[in-house]
């Protein structure tokens, strides 16, 4: 997709970033270290449009390469790849002889043509963003390059009107990306709420016991060697634990799926309705329950299933909730061993304790954590919508800066 061009105002001009910079240049290929003699920016150094210069690593460079790659104020950097592509910064208050990685783009303003903070604050636009989203579309990794960043149409105005619209888009905006912050901070404290009530519900019960004497404790299953899953639906769903969520159940849109042939060969594991699934590599600890639909499908091999015993002496949701708690994840903790990624076996996994009361006793607490995780969620939502107008709002005064209106 092209950049959609419209009228401009008297004595504003389209230019593109090439004919406005003096550079566009990729960063240094090389590993981070902790004792070289350059810091050595990343992508993964910034962070909401931020760097915070302490934590950024080092590189042993010689002199030539430090002065080619060295980052000066008022450089703009992009990332190129990955979930942040297109995304970039202004640099302010570099530390000498800071440098940047392969994966990042550094475009130098020609401040002779353009206010570098003129031209930061085009790169927040919508109509940036529109055309990188199209670019990302149906791509295994979203990226830009050095080409297509040169080739995008900036609405330049003149020097006086730059300046007049970057003091008005910082006050403007400030005001906005505060509020943004305040309320993302409430939605933070909200949440540390729910945790709050939740560990101390379950810290007041004194009695304990573990879980393999509550329930078994089953280990999914790796594909036969050669077999591979596939998007072709069948009668035979494979939960993988990139299908757990964050809300304790199973993103039905990318499940994958094994033949009857297949199926045959790994037949003993299987997940019900009934059991509660947990991650036990890679990402560890994330649990839920499995919906009517994935009933009966078989589990990846890097999860587990906890199978109740007796449902008249414990609770699934009593169950689920106490996965939730500081309390599973410090014991979950101290039972993982680390090789060459993090892994829960499922003997430690069985010895993790639980505190446990009367089923009644069980299900009050289930109740009343629901209803405080309504309470939150309903509260939550308010807020998240807050942040949306906010963010709708930032974006609309960009927009309306670049075509001459603000």
């Amino acid at each position: 997709m092209e950049q959609v061009l419209y009228k401009l105002p008297d004595g504003w001009e389209w230019h593109s970033v090439k004919k406005l910079s003096h550079n566009i240049q990729y960063g240094h290929t090389a590993k981070a270290e902790s004792n070289g003699n350059a810091k050595f920016l990343r992508i993964t150094d910034i962070q909401d449009g931020k760097i915070d210069w302490q934590g950024v690593p080092t590189v042993s460079l010689e002199e030539k390469e430090i002065s080619k790659y060295a980052l000066n104020d008022d450089d703009l950097i992009f990332a190129r790849s990955g979930a942040t592509a297109g995304k970039s910064i202004l640099i302010k208050n570099a530390p000498k002889d800071a440098v940047f990685a392969s994966y990042l783009i550094r475009i130098v303003p020609n401040k002779k043509d353009i206010i570098p903070e003129y031209l930061s604050y085009f790169f927040l636009t919508p109509a940036y963003w529109e055309v990188v989203g199209q670019n990302a579309a149906g791509a295994a990794q979203p990226n830009i390059n050095g080409t297509k960043l040169s080739e995008f149409i900036v609405p330049v105005a003149p020097q006086g009107e730059q300046k007049r619209i970057v003091e008005k888009l910082d006050a403007v905006l400030t005001r906005i990306d505060t509020a943004i912050e305040h309320l993302q901070e409430s939605v933070t404290l909200k949440n540390r709420l729910l945790q709050s009530a939740l560990d101390g519900q379950f810290s007041a019960i004194t009695e304990r016991m573990t879980i393999e004497s509550l329930a078994e404790v089953k280990g999914g299953k790796r594909l036969p060697k050669g077999e591979k899953l596939s998007d072709d639906e069948t009668e035979h769903p494979y939960i993988r634990v990139a299908d757990f969520t964050d809300k304790g159940t199973i993103d039905l849109s990318g499940i994958k799926y094994i033949s009857k042939e297949i199926h045959e060969q790994i037949k003993r594991y299987v997940i019900s309705k009934d059991d509660l699934y947990i991650s036990i590599a890679g990402t560890i600890g994330k649990t839920g329950f499995v919906p009517p639909e994935l009933d009966g499908a078989n589990l990846t091999e890097n999860a587990a299933k906890l199978v109740i015993k007796d449902k008249q002496q414990l609770d699934l949701s009593y169950l689920y909730l106490f996965t939730l708690t500081s309390d599973f994840s410090a014991q979950a903790g101290l039972a993982t061993k680390t090789v060459a990624q993090p892994k829960l076996a499922l003997t430690r996994l069985s010895k993790i304790e639980i505190p446990m009361s009367s089923l009644e006793e069980q299900k009050s607490l289930v109740s009343t954590i629901e209803a405080l995780k309504s309470k939150i969620h309903d509260a939550e939502a308010v807020l998240l919508g807050k942040i949306e107008d906010l963010k709708y709002l930032k974006a609309s005064i960009l927009d309306s800066a670049f075509k001459g209106e603000l």
